[in-house]
């Protein structure tokens, strides 16, 4: 490691932070400035060795570590035991995090050890968190705006809880939204495995927001578990809709025991714009006991309503108009000829019946984005082979359109006529296709490609059967 202090000397408002100019990793990061601290670390912006920024988390608790110029040293002989334990945790859930890959989690592309404590790199994602914009661009936060960011980080809570892990630290500060508003789940420093869908009894460090940790972790040994996390993102979005933090849930906790009114006004009947059911989801992932709260993120996400704001909504009109059957041709008459040579009148050759045409009243496809790894979406009539609707994502919709609906009628054509088919799943290369009839109208279907990485494939089939049973035509 160097430090370059040329003109850093004379400071005097220095704290525990690496100075500016601090190469870390044999000079493959060089810290530009100071971002932040928090209770397990301290945030720099950097730049890696082709220019390029990152962000560099370090392992550094102030009330049981100090710096020692550039190294990290326990407080006391008391206190070395729990950094060696922090920076442990820290290097673990690390290495975890490094193997999650979802467009609304942070990147972490690299975890190494130096200065006696530990690192990690992550994205650098430009915008503004949750809490800023909540301060300073409370207009920004529409009601179609909120709908949309629930949806995702609630997908990106259930694929963090299925590998296991819980965050631990979720708040308005730990959501970045980028320009395009896209929500983005950041700081893990907290975060700790735990069986899928178990309760852990946690007796390690913790860090706890008031008005945003529930009430389990403010006590040693409470059962956390992945109701805790719902309930801290829960109280992020209660803020900003409401515009004001909620109540601490020990208060919460202290009205309860002595039956007094829940200081928390609920959302739901207070706030309106919102599709109905949508507050309801909310005040309910809020409650202050557990067990009343959604256990497991794919509950919240099943329960949020399916409909958009009709604003969002993109509608497609299809009519195909049947033309009339073609008259019948009548017999040709006799030609005179020199040779009286009987001519055979022309039989006219029947119609071919016409399939009848499937009429598209209103159709809907923009739940399909809610799904992890979204690149497209298309309604397709097997019949046919047409395209009847589509979401379009990343992918060219041209392309895409036409090699998904080859790919879907041939699946289909495969089942004998009454075969009950759910869904059929497909893998190619990097990308899964999930294709689904739908119920009343199993000749037309719905066809939704997903990046292989980041899709979880069982929520996505939740999600695509919702949809599909809200088409009507």
């Amino acid at each position: 490691m160097a430090l370059d202090t040329s003109d850093l000397l004379a400071r005097s408002d220095i704290g525990d932070e690496l100075l500016p100019g601090t190469t870390l990793f044999h000079g493959s990061y060089r810290i530009t400035r100071f971002i932040n601290s928090g209770g397990f670390g301290i945030t720099y912006l950097a730049q890696d060795s082709l220019g390029r920024e990152v962000v560099i988390k370090e392992c550094f608790s102030s009330n049981f570590c100090r710096r020692s110029q550039s190294r990290v040293r326990a407080r006391s002989a008391g206190t070395r035991e729990h950094l060696s334990k922090l920076v442990r945790a820290f290097l673990r859930e690390a290495q975890s995090l490094a193997l999650l890959r979802h467009p609304n989690i942070v990147g972490v592309h690299q975890v190494f050890e130096e200065n006696d404590t530990a690192y990690m790199v992550l994205d650098y994602i430009r915008g503004h968190d949750l809490l800023e914009i909540i301060d300073e661009k409370p207009a920004d936060l529409t009601p179609a705006m909120i709908v949309r960011m629930t949806g995702k980080l609630v997908a990106a809570l259930a694929y963090i809880h299925d590998n296991q892990l819980l965050h631990c630290d979720i708040a308005p500060d730990n959501i970045f939204v980028t320009p395009a508003g896209e929500p983005v789940l950041i700081d893990f420093g907290a975060s700790r495995r735990t069986a899928a869908g178990a309760a852990q009894k946690y007796s390690g460090l913790s860090v706890v927001k008031d008005g945003y940790s529930p009430h389990e972790l403010y006590t040693v040994g409470g059962n956390s578990g992945p109701w805790s996390d719902i309930y801290a993102l829960a109280a992020s979005l209660y803020h900003a809709i409401s515009g004001q933090a909620p109540e601490n849930c020990q208060t919460r906790l202290s009205a309860l025991a002595e039956k007094r009114a829940d200081p928390c006004k609920p959302l739901a009947g207070h706030v309106a714009g919102y599709p109905p059911g949508f507050l309801e989801t909310i005040d309910r992932a809020m409650a202050v006991m557990p067990t009343a709260r959604f256990q497991s993120a794919a509950d919240w996400l099943k329960a949020l309503p399916q409909p958009e704001p009709k604003a969002e909504r993109k509608v497609v009109l299809v009519r195909r108009v049947v033309p009339a059957p073609a008259a019948a041709t009548e017999p040709a008459r006799e030609t005179p000829r020199a040779a009286a040579v009987p001519v055979a009148p022309v039989v006219p050759m029947p119609a071919r019946p016409r399939r009848p045409a499937t009429r598209v009243a209103e159709v809907d496809l923009s739940g399909l984005r809610r799904i992890s790894g979204f690149r497209g979406g298309w309604l397709i009539d097997a019949l046919t082979g047409s395209v009847m609707a589509s979401e379009a994502g990343g992918a060219e919709p041209e392309v895409a359109d036409r090699a998904l609906a080859a790919v879907a009628q041939a699946n289909l054509q495969a089942f004998a006529p009454g075969d009950a088919v759910e869904d059929i799943q497909i893998a190619r290369t990097d990308r899964l296709h999930l294709i689904r009839p739908l119920d009343r109208t199993p000749h037309v279907f719905i066809c939704v490609t997903l990046d292989r990485e980041t899709a979880n494939p069982a929520l996505a089939r939740m999600q695509l059967r919702r949809v599909a049973q809200a088409v009507r035509l």
